[in-house]
């Protein structure tokens, strides 16, 4: 039977894996999917004229992090991984731009790990960044880091570069909602799947089902699953059928890097085993989710305010309220928080800063998670519409009590609430 042509679409991935046989060293392979079909490739084909170029959500998701900076992996949160470029134990941004500029290229260019450690090898060595131990500045005593041995170089590449591929098919698969909203989780299904994925082999969810956040892949190092999308009659035709972890995702405290010292974590309860799914530590955000939201003045009014209601009571937001509750908030950091009425193409939607969070989480009477859900009412079903230039203000009356929701330039600066709208209104 022929072979479905290779070419990048949102069917087609790239997974990295590893097969031994018998007594002989491993043998990395890179597995072209095409369809449901794959073919390992050797790494010595050139793969850049195999295959095209990298899809270019892949390489913008890629190019658009900027540097995070910890010594070891555990020290920089999921979030700011899946936001920023970070090798753990480096400390000097030069350094870290190498070793980005490296991965990019190999992003860009259908490179293998050979080739990344044949362009990055001379230049760590000519900074003195290969090998054992730390690396000081002999004259201030200042630690840069941590040299980078070649296992090490492994893991930055397969990491980032399975981070960027995961990341640009999320938004090739958003930007197909409208006829194919819903996901299914495949695994490689072999003897060295883990067991945990293996059991959410063919479940199928909502695209926007708060869960999606919690175990889209990679769920942890040189994870092979992947998420395909499917259409309603697909999903209603296949024999597990669509679900919903609504009421089945838990908060537990999971370790992370340091015995002993943990971190908060979602998991998903699955009913079909009893047993709680955790992604492993810095492998539980969804990268395309967090580093990339939908373009979603691009999207119709009704399914864009689907995905925002969705995202507000999601554990993503969850979570970044807590952060800038405690005081963690990320300046760069927003979340879509409304969408105005229009048409596709206009600028429509609202969005909440978290550091504009922050200061409304930590008032003495603090703006709360069900604020946002009104707010959001407020802005898409206003009772009333004022504008104190240069803001503008959406009043919602709610339970005899009015909630206001103040813009400033497509930007959510305040929520307020009280018996008297007048007294919520800012001053002209």
């Amino acid at each position: 039977m022929p072979m479905p042509p290779c070419r990048w679409s949102p069917t087609v991935t790239r997974n990295w894996m590893t097969h031994s046989y018998g007594n002989c060293s491993p043998a990395p392979f890179l597995w072209l999917t095409c369809g449901d079909s794959a073919m390992p490739a050797n790494e010595g084909v050139d793969l850049a004229w195999a295959m095209g170029l990298a899809p270019a959500e892949a390489v913008e998701y890629f190019e658009s992090k900027g540097y995070a900076i910890g010594l070891h992996w555990h020290d920089v949160e999921a979030a700011a991984q899946a936001k920023a470029f970070t090798v753990a134990g480096v400390l000097k941004l030069d350094i870290l731009a190498d070793i980005k500029t490296a991965t990019g290229d190999m992003l860009k260019n259908g490179g293998t790990l050979r080739d990344f450690e044949r362009q990055l090898t001379p230049v760590l060595e000519r900074k003195g960044w290969l090998g054992k131990g730390l690396v000081v500045d002999e004259e201030t005593g200042e630690l840069y880091g941590k040299r980078l041995m070649p296992r090490r170089m492994e893991t930055i590449f397969r990491t980032n570069m399975q981070s960027a591929y995961m990341a640009g098919r999320w938004r090739q698969q958003m930007a197909t909602v409208g006829t194919h909203p819903y996901l299914q989780y495949v695994a490689v299904m072999d003897r060295r799947t883990r067991p945990a994925h293996a059991a959410l082999d063919g479940r199928i969810f909502r695209y926007d089902d708060p869960g999606v956040g919690v175990i889209y892949p990679p769920n942890g190092y040189n994870c092979r699953c992947r998420m395909r999308t499917l259409t309603p009659e697909q999903a209603a035709a296949d024999p597990v059928g669509p679900e919903s972890t609504d009421g089945r995702l838990e908060e537990v405290d999971q370790e992370y890097g340091i015995p002993g010292q943990t971190r908060r974590a979602t998991g998903f309860r699955d009913p079909k085993t009893g047993e709680l799914f955790v992604p492993d530590p810095g492998f539980g955000i969804n990268p395309g989710q967090v580093a990339w939201q939908p373009e979603l003045d691009k999207y119709e009014t009704r399914p864009a305010r689907q995905y925002i209601t969705a995202s507000l009571t999601g554990p993503a937001f969850a979570r970044g309220y807590a952060q800038a509750k405690a005081g963690k908030a990320q300046n760069a950091q927003s979340f879509p928080v409304a969408m105005t009425d229009g048409a596709p193409g206009e600028r429509r939607m609202i969005s909440l800063m978290q550091a504009d969070m922050a200061e409304q989480a930590q008032r003495d009477v603090p703006v709360t998670l069900p604020d946002y859900l009104l707010a959001q009412q407020a802005i898409e079903s206003p009772t009333r519409v004022i504008d104190v230039p240069p803001l503008r203000c959406y009043a919602l009356e709610w339970q005899d009590v009015w909630v206001v929701s103040v813009v400033r330039d497509h930007r959510l600066t305040d929520v307020r609430r009280g018996p008297v709208l007048d007294d919520l209104l800012p001053e002209a």
